[in-house]
């Protein structure tokens, strides 16, 4: 069978070169998505358009197994004080991480005032307090849905998963302290993550 075959301007290349229809592995992950598009013949770059994405979304969100464990690094305190905090929920430690980590990527990031939010938290009191004693790594398994969100900010802000996944959690934890509640955007977000918690926990 006759291989499709265009002539386009290549975005890599910034020429007009031509394009072969072929099928391609997409890494997400520690897993692949093979699907079939159009190709540069100069380059091999193929470009990830909406109907690709879209076809993805549907295969990782069948997909029944974790795609990836980032291992973000934690103080000792910060364990201790998440350890504590997820027993209040009838939680387990790793599995608050992520709740932590979800409800920063859903509802924090995508705020008008999140820089502003983002410059207050890292200079109060609660940051040192998270950032007291020695420091270890934990893995921290991630399905597809959680893996789309860090990967957009992970691009976004030039970090890794697992700076993300930390970014996230010592938000989280210095929002649910109580130093923090005296400012009132965060008291008004801690009701919000309290809730957000509780809902999953009970889901669960």
């Amino acid at each position: 069978m006759t291989k499709k075959m265009e002539t386009r301007t290549c975005p890599s290349c910034e020429s007009e070169t031509e394009v072969v229809e072929k099928k391609v592995s997409i890494p997400v992950g520690n897993e692949s998505f093979t699907t079939k598009t159009l190709v540069c013949k100069k380059c091999g770059r193929y470009a990830l358009t909406r109907a690709i994405r879209k076809e993805m979304d549907a295969w990782g969100r069948k997909l029944s197994k974790n795609i990836v464990e980032p291992q973000p690094i934690f103080t000792e305190a910060a364990h201790q004080f998440a350890e504590g905090m997820a027993i209040q929920y009838g939680m387990k430690r790793v599995p608050f991480f992520r709740v932590l980590t979800t409800f920063y990527l859903n509802h924090v990031v995508n705020r008008e005032d999140f820089q502003e939010l983002k410059n207050y938290w890292e200079t109060h009191v609660s940051r040192k307090f998270l950032n007291e004693g020695t420091r270890s790594k934990v893995s921290v398994p991630i399905r597809y849905l959680m893996y789309r969100k860090l990967q957009i900010f992970s691009e976004v802000w030039n970090t890794s998963h697992a700076k993300a996944i930390e970014e996230s959690v010592l938000f989280g934890l210095a929002v649910l302290s109580s130093e923090a509640k005296s400012f009132e955007k965060l008291k008004a977000i801690a009701e919000s993550l309290q809730q957000y918690i509780t809902d999953v926990a009970q889901a669960a």
